[in-house]
């Protein structure tokens, strides 16, 4: 597997362990510290703007998570991608 197609499935599933939880982008944001202009362009761009180490750990944290279950190899059941022009549990209230 490429860097490419690895950046793209921990996006995938980062984007699954969010939509899981429930929570937006917002408030992904505020749990994990990581701005929440990043994490939308995370997950929109994962081949040029991939997770670092240091994301990774946070999310995993925030979201009560094995950081292996965010960079395994192995695909997840298709979930939808978090929205994130609306938030991920369709909160109007998340704009760029």
């Amino acid at each position: 597997m490429d860097s490419s197609s690895f950046a793209t499935l921990v996006a995938h599933h980062v984007a699954a362990v969010i939509t899981r939880s429930g929570a937006s982008m917002l408030r992904a944001s505020q749990l994990t510290g990581i701005p929440r202009v990043t994490l939308i362009r995370r997950l929109r761009f994962p081949s040029t703007s991939p997770f670092d180490v240091h994301e990774l750990e946070m999310l995993a944290r925030a979201f009560h998570v094995d950081i292996e279950t965010l960079v395994s190899p192995v695909e997840e059941a298709a979930l939808p991608v978090p929205d994130t022009h609306h938030g991920v549990a369709g909160e109007g209230a998340d704009h760029e």
